[in-house]
């Protein structure tokens, strides 16, 4: 088993990156089983942790709370589903954290980090795809369908569980949207 770094901005990307740099593509597809992304976010203070209901018009078009959002995966709709047995604001609405700012925080909000993943397992379609040379994003569309969770997915994950917030998570992914 080995293991290492290539720079790339999400999992798909790293076997053309492979590619490029002049490994073969029969070689590549073969002998890699899996690529992980990974960005780091900062973590809301457990300190000064505020619920607060977020705006509809201020909520990103892909989060799994805004109405008209793309329908999320099996793990969000169920913690959304935990949100809401959790509490709601005034008008049903889902609740979010964020830090007011204290001592603790130096008034940022926000103290330590935790990372944002997006794993993919190579299977035989991401495999002879690979062996065509097809670019990252046709890699990608074919990784989604066999339930890749990208790195905006987990960070929404981390939002709805209060590890983080809808900015932190829009800051570190915003090249990430559709």
């Amino acid at each position: 088993m080995v293991f290492s770094t290539l720079h790339t901005n999400d999992a798909p990307s790293a076997f053309t990156r492979m590619i490029d740099m002049g490994v073969e593509p029969f070689l590549v597809s073969s002998t890699v089983e899996g690529v992980m992304a990974q960005r780091l976010v900062r973590t809301i203070c457990p300190d000064c942790k505020a619920v607060f209901v977020p705006d509809q018009d201020e909520l990103p078009m892909d989060f799994p709370l805004r109405k008209g959002a793309p329908k999320p995966g099996p793990d969000i709709a169920i913690q959304q589903g935990m949100m809401e047995m959790m509490g709601t604001g005034p008008g049903g609405e889902a609740q979010l954290w964020k830090g007011t700012g204290c001592r603790s925080c130096r008034q940022s909000g926000f103290r330590g980090r935790t990372g944002i993943h997006e794993l993919l397992v190579n299977n035989d379609i991401i495999k002879d795809l690979i062996g065509q040379r097809v670019n990252s994003g046709v890699i990608r569309l074919e990784a989604l369908k066999a339930g890749m969770v990208t790195l905006r997915q987990d960070g929404w994950r981390k939002v709805l569980n209060g590890t983080t917030t809808i900015d932190e998570v829009g800051r570190v992914t915003a090249g990430d949207v559709n």
